[in-house]
């Protein structure tokens, strides 16, 4: 609807996985790095946390598109279920052809386990990408992951034990501390690493960057609109792409040539964002 009355042949804040879009920040680039080190050279598991919208998914995605097309390495990419142990389980016999007709997730597992000791030239080192893994954090769940970084395999060429999967856990921050209360699993743990929110100077790249791949003008945002923006996302990614999305719907109904700080506090109001309170006034001693 406004794509047409800022110059834009794409629209460029939608929420949606656009590597057309990709904004890497530091952060994002560093977590995809440390990522695909623990696939790319056989480690056990690694952690990637952050709030939500940060763009967890979006790195996950990254790295098994990497992991497939630059080092054919299968991937398998799920979100974890709550209570869903066993159709998780079904998901990851199927892409690895094994059958099984097991009805609970202790006959699953022993079925890869049987598979992965009578025929281990059927087997393939799999890279095994869990999203929203603080729904694993029982000791049910943290089982689990930790029954799949047991299994090992032969290489054929080598003749060398190689681990079956790389496990790489995607979640909210409190899938840390759960897991360091889990010492079977935190142990296997080689890298952990937290996505923080972008900086007032990554957030006006990251809708500039996103205006000038959509074929508008980078500076259809002002500064000041720039400075609310990044106060209200605080730097979330998701929250940034709501309130760009929403303010050059009503920078279009308002018929103006830039978006405004007002623009953005009422952007705010329409998708239920909450501006952050301004800080505190420092106030001088008075003797």
């Amino acid at each position: 609807m406004y794509a047409a009355y800022w110059n834009l042949k794409l629209k460029p804040f939608l929420n949606v996985m656009d590597r057309r879009f990709l904004f890497s920040s530091s952060q994002h680039e560093e977590a995809i790095a440390r990522l695909q080190f623990i696939a790319e050279n056989n480690r056990l598991a690694g952690v990637l946390t952050g709030i939500y919208g940060i763009g967890k998914s979006t790195v996950l995605k990254i790295v098994a598109s990497n992991l497939e097309t630059q080092h054919r390495l299968p991937v398998i990419c799920m979100d974890a279920i709550p209570d869903g142990l066993l159709p998780m389980m079904r998901t990851i016999l199927d892409a690895m052809k094994v059958d099984s007709a097991a009805t609970t997730l202790p006959d699953a597992l022993m079925d890869l386990w049987r598979t992965a000791n009578a025929r281990p030239d059927s087997l393939t080192r799999t890279i095994l990408c869990i999203d929203e893994a603080h729904y694993l954090a029982t000791e049910e769940g943290f089982y689990f992951v930790h029954y799949l970084t047991n299994l090992r395999r032969t290489d054929r060429r080598t003749q060398a034990e190689e681990p079956l999967f790389s496990v790489i856990l995607s979640g909210a921050p409190e899938l840390v501390p759960a897991i360091h209360s889990a010492p079977s699993l935190s142990q296997r743990v080689q890298i952990s690493y937290e996505i923080t929110p972008l900086t007032a100077a990554q957030t006006t790249a990251y809708v500039q960057h996103h205006m000038r791949l959509a074929g508008g003008d980078i500076w259809s945002f002002g500064g000041p609109a720039l400075d609310a923006i990044h106060r209200i996302s605080g730097g979330i990614p998701r929250k940034i792409n709501l309130l760009c999305d929403t303010a050059l719907m009503l920078g279009y109904a308002a018929q103006v040539n830039q978006v405004t700080p007002a623009i953005i506090q009422q952007a705010a109001g329409d998708a239920g964002l909450k501006p952050a309170p301004p800080p505190p006034i420092q106030q001088e001693n008075v003797r």
